[in-house]
């Protein structure tokens, strides 16, 4: 598969044919019909609601809300209404382990009360600043200590407990809406099968003025099920400190400076979004790190292919409209669409998480066609190395000096080989160069199974990728080859006529009720 740099592609190529690879050895094209140009404004509308959709508006959410709260018999409030004070929190305590005294602990109240204790508060605060550690960053596999790069104190989990839980202030309800789609109310009593959110606290950290600061980097996941992080602020005094969330080159800016604030602020993110903290000018910014994990909600069978109100996708009218179209795909075909976001495919449980762990646009694509009565899959795409990639040029050779080739005959379209399942990294030890050709497809659908397609109609162009197999090449001196794959959707296109019954029965039934309006990001 040929790659295209993104910053040269414009609305109107994003559309990539997978027999539009070019070969010396393929014939002109031909001119167009009409109902290929009618299925090519198809395919056109379609892209441009793709990426309309991919836009910056849902790859992180954030927000401010009072630190006082009701009591959890009481109905959930985060907004600005009036409550009962004798039924309220008006507090976050942080309590930590002193290591030089064995059993005992320290604790200092969010905001700092402004009385009689605001001494002992005070005393107490600065005894948190000196059991913090020196917080430091991953790289290569290493936490690394660099104060020119990072700058922040750090509690470890095992170090602290504090009385705040961010489901009890309806952020994690917030997250789960808007960073993972899902259905709530009536549809649920009928569907047992449903997914959720874990927020799992994992350390705080201080960053002081002048000069506490965390420099732009990309968070690595913790694990297949791992999606985002979420940030939560306490409310302390200071000055700058700001979150850069940036996302496909859009940024999104959350300022918490505050000299007086009794407010909660926080803000949620995909784990390939890049973040910076910027340079904290005075005061203490003090803030919750929490990992986010897709996990099964409490009274649900994990399901793998969540449901989700599909007509409330922007795209969903354009593929609604492109599949009414008799000229569009009329004997069938494959629709392909490369994820947008980056997922570790290549683990030993991503098999069992990739439909549902998708998200933002991905699971968007995969549940508007799956409403619509197509059957869709999520799996990798390899690309070839360089041996397959020998066998393809051989095999476009032998179709073109085919006696059965005639000016009448189609292009050759290019095999794209998904995987039957998501892969470890295999490791192919008698695949070497080698070997005859006549066994190179043999032998890599006995070390990869996968499915073969030649029809596929890309609606974007391949982004993210992991190693997906390594070759031991042998020749005068052994060496590494590998492929490189991609996670993407599949979805089949029935030809016209036998889509048409299923798709009307899908665009006729009644809207399913969902959390959240995502046509209005």
């Amino acid at each position: 598969m040929n790659k295209m740099d993104s910053s040269e592609v414009t609305p109107m190529d994003v559309v990539v044919i997978s027999s539009d690879d070019e070969s010396p050895q393929q014939k002109p094209h031909k001119s167009k019909t009409l109902s290929e140009l009618a299925e090519e404004r198809c395919l056109d509308s379609l892209s441009a609601a793709v990426e309309g959709y991919q836009s910056t508006a849902n790859y992180c959410c954030g927000g401010s809300l009072p630190i006082t709260i009701p009591s959890i018999a009481q109905p959930l409030y985060v907004s600005s209404k009036k409550l009962d004070p004798n039924k309220t929190q008006n507090t976050i305590a942080l309590r930590w382990d002193v290591s030089q005294d064995q059993g005992s602990a320290r604790k200092v109240e969010f905001p700092l009360v402004h009385s009689d204790s605001q001494i002992l508060a005070q005393t107490m605060f600065e005894e948190l600043l000196k059991t913090c550690a020196p917080a430091t960053f991953g790289r290569n596999n290493e936490d690394i200590l660099d104060e020119s790069y990072r700058k922040a104190g750090k509690l470890d989990r095992e170090q602290f407990s504090i009385n705040f839980h961010p489901h009890d202030y309806g952020i994690v309800d917030a997250i789960a809406q808007t960073l993972l789609p899902q259905i709530d109310g009536a549809f649920l009593k009928e569907r047992v099968e449903h997914r959720g959110l874990l927020a799992e606290l994992y350390k705080v950290n201080i960053y002081s003025g002048p000069s506490g600061k965390f420099r732009g980097h990309v968070d690595t996941p913790r694990g297949p099920t791992q999606f985002g992080s979420l940030v939560v602020c306490l409310p302390h005094p200071h000055e700058g400190g700001q979150l850069r969330v940036s996302h496909k080159g859009h940024s999104s800016f959350f300022d918490w400076s505050n000299t007086d604030s009794h407010d909660i602020q926080w803000a949620a993110f995909y784990s390939d979004c890049e973040h910076e903290v910027f340079e904290v000018k005075s005061g203490h910014r003090i803030t919750l790190t929490y990992n986010l994990y897709i996990t099964e909600q409490v009274g649900g069978v994990l399901r793998r292919n969540p449901t989700i109100d599909p007509s409330l996708f922007p795209l969903y009218e354009g593929a609604k409209q492109m599949l009414s179209q008799p000229n569009f795909m009329n004997k069938g075909g494959n629709l392909g669409f490369y994820c947008a976001y980056k997922y570790a495919h290549h683990s030993s449980r991503a098999h069992a998480l990739m439909s549902w762990a998708l998200k933002g646009v991905d699971v968007a694509i995969y549940s508007v066609f799956s409403s619509l009565g197509l059957d869709v899959r999520v799996g990798p795409i390899l690309e070839n190395n360089r041996q397959l990639e020998n066998l393809e040029e051989q095999q476009v050779d032998e179709y073109y000096a085919s006696a059965d080739y005639d000016s009448d005959s189609p292009d050759y379209e290019r095999k794209i080989r998904v995987g039957a399942t998501f892969h470890k990294v295999v490791l192919d030890a008698d695949g070497g160069y080698d070997i005859a050709y006549d066994k190179v497809e043999k032998n890599l659908h006995k070390i990869w199974p996968h499915d073969e397609y030649k029809d596929v109609t890309w609606l974007n162009t391949a982004r993210e990728e992991e190693v997906a197999m390594v070759s031991i090449a042998y020749g005068n001196e052994a060496e590494l080859d590998w492929c490189y794959s991609h996670a993407a959707i599949l979805v089949t296109v029935p030809a016209h006529k036998d889509r048409d019954h299923e798709a009307k029965k899908n665009m006729e039934a009644p809207a399913v009720p969902s959390l959240i309006d995502v046509a209005t990001f």
